[in-house]
């Protein structure tokens, strides 16, 4: 595909809409139509602090979008601003395209490329989500869940649930063998290692084929432009030869879930 600024120069662009979504993560729209796939990333800086790769939150027909955790020099940062620099996308995405029926798995912050997913899909395919948070209060795009059950067959879960909550209490592997005809699917996964590493045991357990089930390792990356090493898993580098990755193709890489 054609990407929007396939260069080292960051563009400036306007933030024309900031969300509050937890007390340490937010949703910020640009200015700027996405042009990108689910599981793709941009660079996102501030002049004078750097640039952190951040994950696009929005569907190809959307207004850019990024929910941002913030934990980084850059990323703490980003929510005060009005114009930051976006250049981008880069990665390879999610292979939505090859399959009629997808099983998307996410975790905690790794959720925005699956809402991607979920957008850029429109309730064309047999999709199933299951999106699993720590708490209710961990719960990102609360104000969309009614709006993406018309498009997708969605499964929430919280590790711990309180006074507020009346849906599913659990890992997201608890819901696994709910997903009908496992076997015959592909499988996305998203979030921190041991989940992803736990949702793998339990797919392959189910009959799902290693080539049918893809790894977003976009966590590991750090520069974004495969200099610093950060992001160095076996020969690969995620930033350049992902963030997307068959899980038959890096099974063996002892380093894979760490």
């Amino acid at each position: 595909m054609t990407t929007i600024m396939n260069s080292f120069k960051p563009h400036e662009k306007r933030i024309a809409r900031k969300i509050k979504e937890t007390t340490d993560i937010f949703t910020i729209e640009i200015d700027m139509e996405s042009n990108s796939y689910p599981g793709q990333f941009y660079e996102l800086s501030i002049l004078g602090i750097g640039e952190a790769p951040i994950s696009a939150a929005s569907s190809s027909s959307e207004k850019l979008k990024f929910t941002i955790r913030s934990i980084g020099h850059v990323t703490s940062k980003i929510f005060e601003q009005d114009v930051i620099g976006v250049r981008g996308p880069y990665g390879n995405y999610w292979p939505f395209k090859e399959y009629d029926r997808i099983l998307a798995i996410a975790g905690g912050i790794g959720i925005p490329p699956i809402r991607a997913l979920i957008h850029e899909l429109e309730g064309k395919k047999d999709l199933w989500v299951i999106y699993g948070a720590r708490t209710p209060s961990d719960l990102v795009y609360k104000y969309e869940f009614d709006q993406w059950r018309n498009k997708a067959n969605l499964i929430l879960t919280v590790d711990r649930g309180d006074e507020s909550w009346n849906g599913k209490v659990g890992l997201v592997t608890k819901y696994i063998p709910e997903i009908p005809d496992l076997k015959n699917m592909a499988a996305f996964l998203i979030g921190p290692p041991i989940m992803m590493e736990n949702s793998v045991k339990d797919l392959l357990k189910y009959g799902l084929q290693p080539e049918n089930i893809f790894l977003s390792l976009e966590r590991r990356m750090e520069c974004g432009f495969g200099v610093c090493g950060h992001c160095n898993v076996g020969h690969f580098y995620v930033c350049e030869d992902g963030p997307i990755f068959r899980y038959s193709e890096v099974s063996n890489l002892p380093e894979l879930f760490l």
